[in-house]
């Protein structure tokens, strides 16, 4: 019987609106969501391309529990670090599509590469990329991205940015997902209406973090690492990353976590991260215990940090950190916020402790809508109920584009580039996203190597 441990964290949309009277009702609903992905001539000449590729396959498989099927040039052979020499027609399996050699299609598709062979269905996005912008426009838009200039983490964000203009799509949630076309620029996240400009485009991707501190390797954490395991480092300079965590993988992990499989299940995340990166070539330290006040670093440990934890208590115990430089972000959580996403970078003007009170982490009384009401009934277990309700909605194509927001602020400074205090993005409308201004940072530089493009 599904519980708070093993329900589907985004089909808990359905039980929370009450469209559903049961958690297996929920899965039945999303087992009907089908998408496809077009692999046209040239998507994987780019890390970005392949990045864009990998990203909408590992997240719209944890999204779209009807299939993903994946048609087109399935020969390339993968250059991104975590896939490294693998052809991709045989990962697709392996992150839970399914190869098709059916051209025609009424199934919504996202297209990357060479379009000219595609059968529109009715929902039919062409996912692009330029340096540090991304986007996604209808077939027959003219705010496509020429995909010339190298930078996966743009990749990312437009395969993050396709996704849920699919879920918004086949939800009915926005009438205008399929016919706009939404885009962002990475370089500078507030510009809105010129974000495609010549300007925003921002410099070529020429340096990335040699060592990071990550602190909860959940939803986010694993999102950071995905994207980190995309970045094109050289073989034999990849990056050393402090692992921090102390919970186990539980089922319910599986619809958000990017790099946790059925096998996974059971084991601490701290250690699953780390055979992923080390199998690609990453060096690992890990941390077991949960992070708390005065935390302090040791000689050539870094001072960059990454946080991916759901908890205020923790967040204020970044006053007390030895870190000169920590990006962490927050996501809705609920069915009518979970596409919400905020970022923090530190130090800044306001301490953590200011920004979250004490006050605020007390948790507030869980509340039974109808239909968990009357499942709590049925099911004669109130306490079982009331935990299930209190999980958070949550996608892995949410919290993948906020990592592309953590990362920017980590990798913009290197090229020369500010950073953002917050960060507050809407992915059901891209356009309201606001927060203050930036700055040029003056800290403890992160380390860097240089990247490893032609």
């Amino acid at each position: 019987m599904l519980n708070a441990e093993s329900m589907h964290r985004l089909a808990k949309i359905a039980l929370d609106k009450g469209e559903v009277s049961s958690p297996e009702e929920a899965l039945d609903l999303f087992s009907r969501y089908r998408i496809r992905l077009h692999l046209g001539n040239g998507w994987s000449d780019t890390f970005a391309g392949q990045a864009c590729f990998l990203t909408a396959l590992n997240t719209a498989s944890r999204a779209f529990l009807g299939g993903v099927e994946v048609y087109g040039d399935l020969d390339p052979i993968l250059n991104v670090p975590l896939y490294e020499g693998r052809r991709a027609h045989d990962v697709i399996t392996e992150l839970g599509g399914v190869p098709t050699t059916s051209l025609n299609t009424n199934t919504p598709t996202l297209i990357l590469g060479n379009s000219s062979d595609v059968v529109t269905s009715a929902f039919s996005l062409l996912l692009s990329w330029d340096s540090w912008r991304a986007c996604a426009s209808p077939l027959c838009s003219h705010d496509v991205l020429p995909c010339l200039i190298d930078n996966p983490i743009a990749g990312v964000a437009a395969a993050c940015i396709g996704v849920n203009e699919a879920f918004l799509h086949i939800r009915g949630d926005h009438p205008y997902a399929g016919h706009r076309s939404v885009g962002i620029s990475l370089w500078s996240p507030l510009c809105i209406s010129d974000w495609r400009s010549e300007p925003n485009k921002g410099p070529n991707l020429k340096y990335l973090p040699k060592s990071l501190w990550l602190v909860g390797l959940g939803h986010l954490g694993q999102a950071y690492s995905w994207i980190l395991g995309m970045l094109p480092y050289p073989r034999e300079k990849r990056p050393h990353v402090v692992l921090q965590d102390f919970d186990e993988s539980m089922e319910s992990n599986l619809s958000t976590c990017l790099l946790m499989t059925k096998s996974d299940l059971g084991k601490r995340k701290v250690r699953q991260v780390a055979q992923r990166l080390e199998n690609a070539g990453f060096t690992t330290n890990l941390v077991e215990r949960s992070f708390g006040q005065n935390h302090k670093l040791r000689n050539n440990e870094p001072t960059t940090a990454l946080f991916g934890v759901d908890n205020i208590a923790t967040r204020r115990d970044l006053d007390t950190a030895d870190f000169a430089l920590v990006v962490e972000a927050g996501l809705g959580s609920g069915y009518q916020d979970f596409r919400n996403i905020r970022t923090h970078t530190f130090p800044t003007i306001r301490k953590p402790s200011d920004i979250w009170s004490a006050e605020s982490a007390a948790q507030s009384a869980q509340t039974l809508n109808e239909a968990y009401q009357k499942l709590a009934q049925e099911r004669n277990d109130l306490c079982g109920i009331t935990q299930l309700a209190s999980r958070a909605v949550a996608t892995p194509f949410i919290g993948a584009m906020a990592a592309t927001l953590v990362l920017s602020e980590v990798v913009r400074p290197l090229h020369g580039g500010v950073v953002y205090p917050t960060l507050d993005i809407q992915m059901k409308s891209l356009n309201y996203r606001n927060g203050a201004p930036p700055f040029k940072y003056r800290g403890i530089p992160t380390e860097y190597v240089e990247v490893a493009l032609p």
